[in-house]
């Protein structure tokens, strides 16, 4: 493979990488958007929204998509991932029971979102970017997740702002079901089968061996400490925001659905 051809091939990856991050958290960090105009079309407490968020985060965070794209690759796990967030949104916007909600808004979308975003990604794109550039790569990609973050929120108030949030879901659907697109260009194969362009310097680990390597590195434990601010408090309070800043009488904040 020559510099030109391997360069393209990186390229590829990280820019689709980096737009499915954007499109995944992007969509996820709206959610808080729509919880008053969901709760009271279900007749149900901001409690239940929290819960199905819940257990969202909960499937997003498992260690099993991670072993899935190891063993069949990080292409496969994420068009499945694109096309089930695709269809979780779908099916939120059908939504009409509590049950219904924790299964669609939690466990579906929560595991789509975890087959599209920093895990899989990161390690398609540790696949054929080589060492002394993965910093970079990661960085651009990350970079990209925080941007959906900051763009899809005012899309999503701008959707509701002009139509239900049934429609709404439905179109950002449409966005999610793009992400199987972009997984066409990550490598394909899995860790021992390399694609072309993989890097060869890649020891394998048992799940075992990882852990005790990880045990013996500061910045392995000075992560898991950051979680607690960012997990437990971010990410569970985040789609309360809207409605907490509507009752501060913040009106910037306040998003209704369209009368009839």
């Amino acid at each position: 493979m020559t510099a030109q051809s391997s360069f393209r091939s990186i390229a590829i990856v990280v820019v689709c990488g980096a737009f499915m991050v954007t499109i995944s958290m992007g969509i996820r960090q709206s959610f808080g958007i729509f919880q008053q105009a969901m709760i009271t079309e279900l007749g149900t407490g901001r409690e239940s929204f929290g819960l199905a968020l819940a257990i969202q985060n909960l499937l997003l965070g498992l260690p099993l998509i991670g072993i899935f794209a190891d063993r069949f690759g990080a292409r496969l796990v994420a068009l499945i991932g694109g096309l089930l967030y695709g269809v979780g949104l779908v099916a939120m916007a059908f939504v009409n029971n509590v049950p219904t909600l924790y299964l669609s808004f939690g466990a579906l979308v929560g595991a789509s979102i975890g087959a599209t975003a920093y895990v899989v990604v990161l390690g398609a794109v540790a696949r054929v970017v080589p060492p002394e550039k993965r910093s970079t790569a990661f960085g651009i990609t990350t970079a990209a997740g925080s941007f959906g973050m900051f763009a899809f929120v005012p899309l999503a108030q701008w959707l509701l702002s002009w139509m239900d949030w049934q429609t709404s879901f439905l179109i950002l659907a449409g966005v999610a079901a793009s992400m199987a697109l972009l997984a066409l260009g990550f490598p394909g194969g899995t860790r021992r089968g390399r694609a072309l362009g993989a890097q060869p310097d890649i020891e394998d680990y048992t799940l075992t061996q990882t852990l005790q390597r990880a045990q013996r590195h500061s910045g392995y434990w000075l992560l898991n400490a950051g979680f607690f601010v960012c997990g437990f408090t971010w990410l569970l309070s985040r789609p309360t925001c809207p409605r907490i800043s509507t009752i501060m009488g913040l009106t910037r904040w306040r998003v209704q659905p369209p009368s009839a």
